[in-house]
Order: structure tokens, then C-alpha cells, then sequence
């Protein structure tokens, strides 16, 4: 059985957590349309909105043009999202593969955006994902520097 390996970078927020956590969960259109150099399409092709459970079909570039469907959970207790690949063109590489953003307090000292990605590889050919952790710190660098702005 082939090994889970899990990559993470943390994202320090000037905005409060609770802040950038409720925007992500209830304005993800609205951040796929903020960065139309990753997001080229994007629509709910199962559930009710961008909620729990949800499924969503996504056209993006990270490492080139990919489609992806994925699953969407939500824990609003840990302030966290996760996004689970079922199908789409990152699965040629990967078997599993699994984003996670979890939003934390840190006082005095802001925020942050604690992202990771579990993974497991298609073959040992296949290059860690470092390069979805650059993209989702470049997205909330963005959303950061929107939520302070408004």
C-alpha cells in the first residue's frame, strides 16, 4: 500500500481569522473570480451552493491547464475547509490527493492560513505539489490584503 506524504505552509494573515475563514467559506465565487490567472471556470455540479458536501467542477492552471471535480467539507468549529480531488486531471499523478486550509488565531500577533495537502503518489516519478501550496499562499495573501482594504 502506498505511503500518505503531506506537504503544509503557513500564510500569516493581517486580517482577523474569523474574518478571512467566513469570506473563503461565503464568498468562493467571488475569490475564483479575484484571481482569474489560476480560476477559469468554476460551477457547483452537486449540493447547495459552495456548502458542505458540496462538489464543484474547476478549470485551473498551477503546473499547467488542469479540470478537477472535488469535494468540498467544511468544519466551522476548527475554522477549516477541506477540498478532496474525486476526478480530473491531477489524478494521473496522484491516487489520493487532499487540500486542507485551516484558519487560526493568533491573538495579538493576527492570523494565519495554515494550508496542507495529503497526498499519495502515482508513481515515485511524481514531483511533491509545492507548487498548490505557492497558489492557495499567493490566494491568501490576496484575499488577505482584500479583507484589510474593505
Amino acid at each position: 500500500m502506498a505511503q500518505i506524504a503531506k506537504v503544509s505552509h503557513e500564510v500569516q494573515l493581517r486580517s482577523s481569522g474569523h474574518k478571512f475563514y467566513e469570506f473563503l467559506k461565503n464568498k468562493m465565487d467571488f475569490v475564483f473570480q479575484m484571481f482569474p490567472e489560476i480560476y477559469k471556470s468554476w460551477k457547483v455540479v452537486e449540493g447547495n451552493g459552495y456548502a458542505h458536501g458540496s462538489v464543484i467542477y474547476l478549470k485551473y492552471i498551477v503546473d499547467g491547464p488542469s479540470e478537477v471535480i472535488e469535494r468540498l467539507s467544511m468544519d466551522d468549529a476548527n475554522k477549516s475547509l477541506t477540498f478532496e480531488w474525486v476526478e480530473g486531471d491531477l489524478l494521473r499523478d496522484f491516487e489520493v490527493f487532499q487540500m486542507k486550509i485551516e484558519v487560526v488565531e493568533n491573538g495579538s500577533n493576527g492570523s494565519s492560513a495554515n494550508w496542507s495537502i495529503e497526498y499519495v503518489k502515482a508513481n515515485e516519478d511524481v514531483a511533491p505539489p509545492h507548487n498548490y501550496l505557492l497558489c492557495v499562499a499567493k490566494v491568501s495573501k490576496g484575499v488577505d490584503d482584500y479583507l484589510c482594504k474593505n
